[in-house]
């Protein structure tokens, strides 16, 4: 027995009651206080072309800003405060749409180099300052290659790929890709030996790497170089390898080619390449996204090739329930490379292209997505950003999001640099087109505070239920103690119903027609009034009755003191037609008042009297109505010894009903008068509400 009655304590208990919602409730609210805050500021007094960078390795970022003077074009070496250490002036063009300025160190010394592309005519020449080291590589006006011009502009981008030591002279080599609009040549990869002053270049193609990669992907110890192509036709040459499809296109370090090229057919297409070492696999990632109309082509979707290029499986961005336009990225963060997709959701998925994690993004419209490393310390997070809705919100790779910003740009490349102050405080510079943002994301110090909300939320519950309980407690009590107080009136109803002169006269009248040997009569009236007993008795745990069983009641009860008064008392009854006689109405109702009446005012009256009874409908009310034309309340309570027990009681009995119903059960005296203002009697009317 103790057994079973354990658990039903601690289910019944308030605190595990609490316990239930508050636990529902903290699963599917959000953080109630975020772990880092964003932060984002405009320039300031930097310069949306600006880059930070730390040249000279002292833990402090200078900032290489390019521009255009009087007759040169120049990059400026600034300190974080803006105050100049030295301007470097090209006689060339510098333009950021060919070329933004990028930093490395060939050498491996102590001092970065910077590089930028500059060019003259349809003549494309690399620039080299090794700028805080006095004896570094100082180099300007390094022809490249010629590029075709459109419109007499140069339609070319140059990206880097990165820095790799070929020969194994320690000097690196520096890797880039040529990319040249509405023009075949140049559409290549290049390797400059820096120390040698050499360079050369991938086989001629109709399509170049963009965005070029460098990762040794094989895990040979050497460097394999790929990237995204895109499938403009925008090249009517026959050449191998055109751009009327893109292409997995992967360069070894010797720029010829890893394996055959693999076309992915279709204009329009466009297509990512990310290295894939996930899981001890070695191979490709490809996001491929189309906006052709032409349904025979290649399908959105990512794949998954193996390092000599060769499918391994496939999963198109439908099964996803995305239509195009998917970014993808493969994370390389907490020593494991993950890959994601973002469209309308962030999806992480395994290396089978299945869905590992899953989050619904707060946009309504086309979204940017930039995979960057904020706080430079080695975690990616997503910066996801709507023009539309001028909204900026970044995600952790946890699916969690960080924080949210308003701000207003237009979309494009952006180009990312850290700044780095004396105090070694660290920011993130955002530039995108003519815009430049320092972007932060702080740790809240108080956010652990945040966890005391939920000790609160289940409070509030524990509280709230135990204010329930109270409540409940209350109405229980105050329904039980209604209750004893029906039952109490009863029983003292009962006693008062029938008043023992009534009883006695009653008894004694039917004796005297025993006497008087009329039987049948005595009889009659003797089966009245044991009905009349019967019904009392019957009737005595009942609160309401039907209206037709209360007339069949107070009609035994008038038809007794007739048989005591004779002729000195009469009675009408009248029920309207609207009256179904079902309509329930609480027990004794007529019969109390109609006793008060025989006994207070016909009875007092020397000729006797007459009581009617009417009974009709009004709307949801009942009215009954007992009248009676004896002497008035007012001489009643002078010659009366009653009590008055029975009204009282009476009264007590409606108003308990009257906190049990919804509407009150209602009752009026009224005084008759005649002309002269004398008394004629007294109505009592009761409204008794019905359905």
């Amino acid at each position: 027995m103790k057994g079973t009655t354990f658990p039903k304590k601690i289910i019944f208990s308030s605190w595990f009651q609490a316990l239930i919602p508050a636990v529902i409730l903290m699963f599917f609210l959000p953080p109630l206080s975020s772990k880092y805050k964003l932060i984002v500021t405009d320039n300031g007094k930097s310069k949306y072309s600006d880059i930070y960078v730390d040249l000279n390795s002292d833990s402090i970022t200078e900032i290489v800003r390019p521009g255009k003077g009087e007759p040169y074009y120049y990059l400026l070496v600034l300190d974080n405060d803006i105050n100049v250490y030295n301007q470097w002036n090209f006689k060339d063009s510098l333009n950021t749409d060919l070329s933004v300025p990028f930093f490395g160190n060939y050498d491996n010394d102590l001092y970065k180099e910077i590089y930028i592309f500059s060019y003259r005519n349809d003549s494309i020449f690399l620039n080299i300052n090794e700028f805080f080291e006095a004896n570094g590589k100082k180099e300007n006006h390094i022809f490249i290659t010629k590029v075709r011009l459109v419109n007499n502009q140069i339609t070319s981008l140059i990206v880097p790929a990165g820095f790799y030591d070929l020969n194994g002279d320690g000097y690196k080599e520096l890797y880039f890709s040529i990319q040249t609009g509405f023009g075949l040549e140049p559409r290549a990869m290049y390797c400059y030996d820096i120390f040698h002053n050499t360079l050369k270049s991938s086989a001629l193609t109709g399509i170049a790497i963009m965005n070029p990669q460098m990762c040794d992907v094989d895990g040979d110890g050497k460097p394999e170089f790929f990237g995204s192509t895109s499938a403009a036709d925008n090249n009517k040459t026959e050449v191998p390898f055109n751009d009327k499809s893109t292409w997995l296109m992967v360069y070894n370090e010797n720029l010829g080619f890893k394996f055959p090229p693999v076309e992915v057919p279709g204009i329009t297409n466009f297509l990512v390449v990310f290295p894939d070492t996930i899981e001890n696999f070695k191979g490709y990632i490809l996001s491929h996204n189309s906006g052709a109309a032409d349904t025979s082509v290649l399908k959105p979707r990512i794949m998954i090739f193996s390092s000599d290029g060769v499918k391994i499986r496939e999963r198109p961005y439908a099964d996803f329930g995305f239509r195009k336009n998917t970014f993808a990225a493969i994370v390389n963060d907490k020593n494991r490379e993950r890959i994601f997709l973002v469209n309308k959701d962030l999806v992480e998925l395994n290396n089978k292209l299945e869905v590992i994690n899953t989050t619904t993004l707060p946009f309504h419209s086309i979204i940017n997505t930039y995979p960057v490393d904020i706080k430079s310390d080695g975690n990616i997070m997503f910066l996801i950003y709507s023009e539309e809705e001028e909204k900026m919100v970044v995600y952790n790779t946890s699916m969690r999001k960080i924080g949210e910003a308003k701000l207003k740009f237009v979309p494009g490349p952006a180009c990312i640099s850290y700044y780095i102050s004396k105090e070694h405080e660290r920011k993130m510079f955002l530039s995108i087109h003519e815009n430049g943002y320092f972007i932060d994301v702080n740790e809240n110090k108080y956010y652990m505070l945040g966890y005391i909300s939920y000790p609160g939320i289940y409070l509030l519950f524990f509280l709230f239920i135990n204010l329930i309980k109270r409540i409940n407690t209350l109405q229980v009590v105050e329904k039980e103690s209604l209750n004893r107080r029906l039952v109490t009136l009863q029983l003292q109803g009962i006693k008062s119903q029938l008043d023992p002169h009534f009883t006695f006269n009653t008894l004694n009248s039917i004796a005297s027609l025993i006497y008087l040997e009329d039987r049948q009569l005595a009889y009659d009236y003797m089966n009245k009034f044991t009905q009349l007993l019967r019904g009392l008795i019957n009737d005595a745990e009942r609160i309401y009755r039907s209206l037709g069983e209360e007339l069949e009641f107070v009609i035994t009860y008038l038809d007794l003191e007739k048989l005591r008064f004779g002729e000195r008392f009469n009675y009408e009854i009248f029920i309207d037609d609207s009256v179904s006689q079902r309509e329930q109405v609480p027990k004794l109702v007529l019969h109390t008042f109609a006793e008060n009446a025989i006994k207070h005012g016909i009875m007092s009256r020397s000729e006797g009297g007459i009581l009617k009874i009417k009974a009709k409908r009004d709307n949801d009310y009942l009215i009954l109505s007992i009248e009676d034309n004896g002497i008035g309340r007012a001489k009643a309570e002078g010659q009366s010894t009653s009590t008055g027990k029975g009204l009282k009681l009476t009264g007590e009995f409606y108003d308990i009903l009257n906190q049990i119903n919804k509407r009150p059960i209602k009752h009026n005296i009224i005084d008759l008068h005649n002309d002269s203002g004398e008394s004629i009697g007294t109505r009592v009317e009761v409204y008794v509400p019905v359905d």
